[in-house]
């Protein structure tokens, strides 16, 4: 349909496409009458594989007439014309996930969890409702985030209706690697939607596809395939909503949050103070390596000079006698080639660690440290009695001078 186009007896404006699905084209139209944007969704009565699809797009009208909610698109007006069916609704302003995510890459942890408190709120409505909507394709590409940062869910194509028959065959509706197992059989519940949405936020997390992921059985690993990315309460939320049996997952989106509440961020482990590599290090180390590179070419040249000598027979012995003596000289991160250099040039030429002369704290220094002390946990309490041993040394000191 070409822009400038007329639809709804002369009320709409066509001025673009916005989306092609397999349900229908959506477009980028002006509602003259209320001086509005609106997308209209086109389905086309012509090109229906069967009435079944016909059903869908009508019940997609009925359902979205009776939503109202700030994560759910606004219903306006649904009409039919020219052997083709139209549903007019608000015009969300925005990109999509999966636009953001070929966009950007993976999204941030941050970010996610804005997008699952939305679903939270947005599911949280479709389910609780007397007859509960299950939305049943969630997926990168109908979940939208306005210019405001909130985040929309969009075509209710496959709304209240999972399986329908085309020639004979069984088909799906949703999308591979977003559906949850039950899907495949034939059930839907609200905790279908809530896979789905935990199937979204791990692929805005990663930037991959689902069905791309390590797998365990039906069971994405969670934590394989996010590889450390993600807190570990972010992995607890996903592996309640990705569990394959709708029995056992989290109920609703908001089930899995605050089933995961109670998992701490664990902080990443303090790392041991780097260690000093010193002159001596480096030159065991160099020797090491020259004395395994020369066993190796060994093999080589041993057994040209043992054939000049006629001794061809001795060779394994000489190798493996070599050998034994390399395990011997290189024991223990080479302490007998660390003993030798010490006793050629005195000691190391670089002092270790433990040998490094320790700064001197002074008062203000030492209540600093106290004060810092007592916001930490026990086991975070170390030197804390140095501290206190070295402020009254101190004290002692200036005791002694004043009566001096």
């Amino acid at each position: 349909m070409e822009p400038g186009a007329l639809l709804g007896n002369g009320r709409y404006v066509v001025r673009g496409v916005l989306g092609e699905g397999a349900q229908g084209t959506t477009f980028d139209a002006f509602d003259q009458q209320a001086g509005r944007a609106v997308a209209i969704k086109r389905f086309d009565v012509r090109g229906a594989k069967s009435w079944k699809d016909v059903e869908l797009a009508e019940r997609e009208a009925r359902v979205l007439a009776t939503l109202d909610h700030p994560h759910v698109p606004r219903y306006f007006d649904h009409f039919s014309e020219n052997d083709a069916l139209y549903l007019v609704m608000e015009k969300i302003t925005g990109e999509t996930l999966e636009e953001i995510r070929r966009r950007q890459g993976p999204l941030p942890e941050d970010e996610v969890r804005r997008f699952l408190a939305c679903a939270d709120r947005a599911m949280t409505y479709l389910h609780g409702r007397s007859s509960p909507v299950v939305h049943r394709d969630v997926k990168p590409r109908n979940v939208v985030r306005r210019d405001d940062g909130a985040y929309v869910f969009v075509d209710f194509g496959a709304v209240s209706e999972l399986v329908h028959r085309r020639g004979g065959a069984s088909t799906v509706v949703g999308t591979i690697g977003f559906m949850a197992p039950e899907q495949l059989q034939g059930r839907a519940v609200a905790a279908t939607d809530v896979y789905a949405v935990g199937a979204t936020a791990l692929a805005a997390l990663t930037g991959a596809e689902p069905d791309t992921l390590p797998h365990q059985g039906l069971r994405v690993d969670v934590a394989a395939a996010l590889q450390g990315r993600a807190s570990p309460s972010m992995i607890a939320i996903l592996e309640r909503m990705l569990e394959p049996d709708p029995d056992r997952r989290a109920p609703s989106v908001a089930a899995a949050l605050e089933g995961a509440a109670a998992v701490a961020d664990v902080p990443a482990p303090r790392r041991a103070p780097k260690r000093v590599v010193t002159n001596e290090d480096a030159a065991v180390k160099s020797i090491r390596n020259l004395l395994w590179l020369l066993w190796g070419l060994g093999w080589i040249i041993v057994p040209l000079l043992l054939r000049e000598v006629h001794a061809v027979r001795y060779i394994p012995l000489v190798m493996f006698g070599a050998l034994a003596s390399l395990f011997v000289v290189t024991w223990h991160k080479g302490a007998v080639i660390r003993a030798m250099l010490r006793a050629v040039t005195g000691r190391a030429s670089q002092i270790s660690v433990a040998e490094a002369p320790q700064k001197r704290v002074d008062a203000a220094d030492a209540q600093r440290v106290r004060v810092h002390a007592t916001q930490l946990r026990p086991e975070e309490m170390v030197g804390q009695t140095e501290i206190d041993s070295l402020e009254r040394d101190r004290e002692r000191e200036q005791r002694k001078r004043a009566r001096r």
